[in-house]
């Protein structure tokens, strides 16, 4: 028995194992008598079992390598953010420091201007007012001395632009003031009626005369006057 053992064993030892097919060939052969793969190059196999061994080998060092890369970029990252949140809230509070002086420098002198201003404001106010009554009594004036109605409406219209650029300048709040703007507005409707009732006698001529005209437009202009009248009884103070 012992004997049969190590015969099979001599001729496993003696005998050369393809290394495609796995067959086991006599020594002497040449190539395989399965698969006719040449059996005088029997490294071929550890080669490549060596070459995969080593790609195996550095693909586990690079995976370790980008994994470490992958930490440290977390930890720098990670390190950003805390930096940014403990700087976050000094530079609220410097801001809202800055805004505080900004609103308490601008609050500051605004509270020293309205003394400072009153004067002045007053005196444009009555300017205005003053200038408004000079308007009021040259329109007044001219109607008593008479004019056609183109010359009328002309000057109308420049009573009305003069006004309406003079008055935003009085700025008056007593009960006075008030009715001094009334008496204007008034005086000025007047005005305006008598020139529409015009240019209506002057469109329906034939229907309504010299004397209808007269008798509609004075009465237009007799009522303007007493608001005119009023009006500068109001601004004397």
């Amino acid at each position: 028995m012992l004997k049969k053992t190590a015969t099979i064993n001599d001729a496993a030892e003696s005998s050369k194992k393809c290394s495609q097919c796995g067959l086991r060939n006599f020594a002497d052969r040449k190539k395989c008598k399965r698969c006719k793969t040449d059996l005088s190059s029997p490294l071929n196999l550890t080669k490549d079992d060596s070459e995969i061994q080593g790609g195996s080998g550095e693909l586990g060092r690079s995976t370790f390598s980008l994994a470490w890369i992958l930490a440290a970029l977390v930890v720098v990252l990670l390190g950003l953010f805390v930096l940014y949140m403990r700087q976050a809230p000094q530079a609220t509070a410097a801001e809202a420091s800055s805004d505080a002086g900004v609103t308490q420098n601008a609050v500051t002198p605004d509270t020293e201007q309205p003394a400072e201003n009153a004067d002045e404001k007053t005196a444009k106010s009555e300017a205005a007012a003053t200038q408004v009554l000079v308007e009021l009594k040259r329109f007044q004036d001219a109607t008593e001395r008479g004019m056609e109605f183109d010359e009328y409406d002309k000057k109308l219209t420049s009573l009305k632009s003069n006004l309406n650029s003079t008055l935003p300048s009085f700025v008056g709040h007593d009960p006075k003031d008030e009715n001094f703007r009334q008496e204007v507005a008034a005086a000025l409707r007047e005005y305006t009626a008598a020139g529409n009732w015009w240019k209506t006698s002057i469109t329906n001529s034939t229907v309504f005369t010299d004397a209808d005209r007269n008798e509609r437009t004075q009465k237009n202009w007799a009522s303007a006057r007493t608001h005119l009248t009023n009006a500068e009884k109001m601004l004397v103070r």
